[in-house]
């Protein structure tokens, strides 16, 4: 009995199996874990290719334009990146499809607008932003309203009357002759001096169907980004006063401002608002200056006493005034053109056309005597303060029609961020799907 029991004790496997089970359950969960770990390790070399190859590829961005204006970009068709560049840069073995794509002119020109924010808060930093004088630009909308309410009431006053104002001598008639010649001939000597260069526009970003995007439109504009964005157009494009020779239009901040196909219509139009803030700063003076109010009183006084008036004297004196303000405007407008500066306002000593004078304004008997004060604005102060009066949108589109113009691309073929889908079939049947992103900063 005894015997028998303890070879019952020799023979029994329990624990023998138990360990066999426990050590093949070890293996498999080891075996497991090496797996995935190499799965996992395959999936990040994969995701890893991915990222170097995008990188590699947006590294190919438009030299022209970044050495210009400072804006990263790469230019070309979308379809190449899946195609060529990703596997090129070694993301082979992979199916890559474009989720995301952000072009340069995407949202009226919005990444655009953000790379060049981004560059002049780099350069300027946040707190050091200067556009020169501060000053606000003066809305011309009242004075223009008061000229021609004058007018209207003093011409119906004449007409009931079966009168007219005297022709010689006359103030008010000759500004309205000179209101009705050239502009341009009026502001600079030489109509030779001005650039005669014009452009297609038909076919440039602002008129012309662009391609899209389809990438989520951020919001995060600061406070600051409209003053930073009118500093870098002032940076990057030219102007009548500092031009390149080398582009296609030279007055580019003009064309920023007016929109036209030439440089002599965009001078134009900027050259009329600018006579509209001087006129509204130098009427303004007048009506400060006793002085001056006298000697229009007394020309108004006997212009009506010729026609036997003398009860529309104020409304004389007012459009003498009026027009007094234009020729004195007429003189500041051709000192910024020559890239003098003239004080904002006016005194007794910076006023420079005479009453008496102002009669042979614009004609070969004109007498000027010009102060060459050389203080205050220049031509370029007030050129940054009408960008920043101007929407945003328009001057993104409009300064991408000039880039497209100076560098001969299509800005809407820039791309500045992507969103791309890979699929990848790993080792026995296992697929992988991954998401990788790239953007500009």
């Amino acid at each position: 009995m005894i015997r028998s029991q303890e070879l019952e004790r020799v023979f029994r496997g329990e624990i023998t199996a138990f360990l066999v089970l426990v050590f093949v359950l070890m293996l498999s969960v080891v075996g497991a874990l090496v797996e995935s770990a190499s799965i996992h390790i395959e999936k990040n070399c994969k995701r890893v290719h991915t990222m170097l190859a995008l990188e590699s590829t947006f590294a190919e961005y438009n030299r022209a334009l970044l050495e210009q204006y400072d804006v990263f970009a790469r230019y070309g068709n979308q379809e190449e990146v899946t195609k060529n560049r990703l596997p090129y840069y070694g993301a082979s073995g992979i199916t890559h499809q474009i989720e995301q794509i952000e072009l340069l002119t995407d949202h009226s020109g919005k990444p655009y607008y953000e790379a060049a924010v981004s560059y002049m808060k780099d350069w300027y930093g946040l707190e050091d932003l200067s556009l020169g004088p501060d000053y606000e630009l003066p809305s011309s909308v009242q004075l223009e309203k008061e000229e021609d309410n004058n007018a209207r009431y003093l011409q119906a006053y004449l007409e009931q009357e079966n009168a007219s104002l005297p022709q010689e001598d006359n103030p008010i008639i000759s500004v309205q002759n000179l209101k009705k010649t050239n502009l341009l001939s009026l502001l600079v000597a030489e109509s030779s001096q001005i650039s005669n260069r014009s452009i297609r526009i038909e076919d440039l970003v602002s008129k012309r169907q662009l391609k899209q995007g389809n990438y989520q439109k951020s919001s995060n504009e600061g406070v600051t980004d409209k003053a930073f964005f009118a500093a870098y157009l002032t940076e990057h494009f030219s102007n009548a006063v500092k031009y390149d020779e080398t582009h296609p239009l030279l007055y580019e901040q003009e064309y920023l401002l007016g929109g036209a196909a030439s440089d002599r219509e965009n001078l134009e139009l900027v050259c009329k608002k600018l006579l509209q803030i001087r006129m509204l700063a130098n009427y303004t003076y007048l009506l400060t200056d006793s002085a001056k109010q006298a000697e229009a009183e007394v020309m108004a006084g006997s212009l009506c006493t010729i026609v036997a008036l003398p009860e529309i004297t104020m409304l004389v004196k007012q459009g003498i005034l009026l027009a007094w303000a234009y020729g004195e405007s007429i003189v500041d407008v051709r000192q910024l053109l020559r890239n003098q500066k003239i004080p904002i306002a006016k005194t007794k000593d910076t006023w420079q056309v005479q009453l008496k004078n102002l009669v042979n304004l614009g004609t070969a008997q004109e007498v000027v005597q010009e102060n060459n004060v050389n203080q205050g604005f220049g031509y370029e102060d007030y050129l940054k303060g009408l960008l920043m009066m101007e929407k945003k949108e328009t001057l993104c589109m409009r300064s991408l029609d000039l880039i497209e113009s100076n560098l001969q691309i299509k800005v809407d073929q820039c791309m500045t961020k992507i969103k791309v889908a890979s699929e990848v079939e790993l080792r026995r049947g296992v697929q992988e799907t991954f998401i990788t992103k790239f953007g500009y900063q």
